[in-house]
């Protein structure tokens, strides 16, 4: 197969994104990754298709130069993956150092969202640059004693329909990944009773040796949503979504209800400014 098509994947050197880049390399694809520590990438450094960039999202300087190189080297990017996660700190909120919460916020979120900006003057020109950010858990439900890591992520859904309605050039999702067997888990197995329920939850994933999420369908679903316009915007999930098999009854739903798999508070009644200055002139 072959692609005349470039990949950027932040954090690269994660489990997710390390696989994400095999996929995406035996789609034929160019990628371009960042990395914090490069102990996992022997094998892209042989692939003549691949560039890979330090870059540790705690410093804004690494994050600034991401953009000259682009240009130094005349890269652009088609499709952009954020894999960047960060767990701890673990605990509750009022226990947990403030400076150490902050941080990690600003790494679920805001570093995350500089480095698009970065790279957003390199998007292949006259193309709707393609953006799918990892969410995970803590967007239907409350995640107790993860709440820095829950608050950075539910600010990427909402990013991901403000960009998507203000800039048409990017067609943003954020994609739930469900359990998957990675090196994160190793934040909750550190924190131990800190984590509470999720602790025993985790031990037990870690201890069955279990997949999970197969890397495959988390593929699989960006390309099903990047391959939909109506899909910009929103919040899916790999697990709990009916896109397999074409998705057919989704992409449809998608289309007749445009506040699904948003960011929306239940049952809102929700009045227009012509029906609120309407009840105003009769009362």
């Amino acid at each position: 197969m072959s692609s005349s098509k470039t990949v950027f994947i932040a954090a690269i050197s994660s489990d997710i994104g390390l696989k994400l880049a095999d996929l995406y390399l035996q789609a034929g694809y160019k990628v371009i990754g960042t990395y914090r520590q490069s102990t996992q990438l022997d094998s892209l450094k042989k692939q003549d298709r691949v560039t890979l960039v330090h870059c540790d999202l705690n410093r804004d300087q690494d994050i600034e130069q991401i953009g000259a190189l682009m240009q130094s080297k005349g890269l652009i990017w088609d499709e952009f993956i954020s894999a960047v996660g960060l767990l701890s700190p673990i605990g509750k909120f009022t226990e947990v150092s403030a400076q150490e919460w902050t941080q990690s916020i600003t790494v679920n979120s805001l570093q995350q969202l500089a480095l698009l900006h970065a790279i957003t003057p390199y998007k292949r020109a006259e193309t709707s640059g393609k953006v799918a950010f990892l969410v995970g858990g803590a967007i239907n439900r409350a995640f107790p004693n993860y709440s820095a890591y829950s608050l950075g992520k539910v600010m990427l859904v909402k990013f991901c329909e403000l960009i998507s309605d203000e800039n048409p050039q990017l067609h943003c999702v954020a994609i739930g990944t469900g359990w998957v067997a990675s090196k994160i888990h190793r934040q909750t197995l550190d924190a131990g009773a800190q984590a509470g329920n999720n602790f025993e939850t985790t031990k037990d994933f870690v201890t069955s040796g279990e997949q999970g999420t197969k890397i495959e369908d988390i593929y699989a679903l960006i390309q099903w949503c990047f391959d939909r316009p109506q899909t910009a915007g929103r919040n899916f999930s790999v697990v709990h979504d009916d896109w397999r098999e074409g998705g057919e009854a989704l992409s449809n739903a998608l289309c007749d209800d445009q506040d699904m798999f948003r960011l929306r508070r239940h049952g809102n009644q929700h009045k227009t400014v012509e029906s609120s200055t309407k009840a105003k002139t009769n009362s």
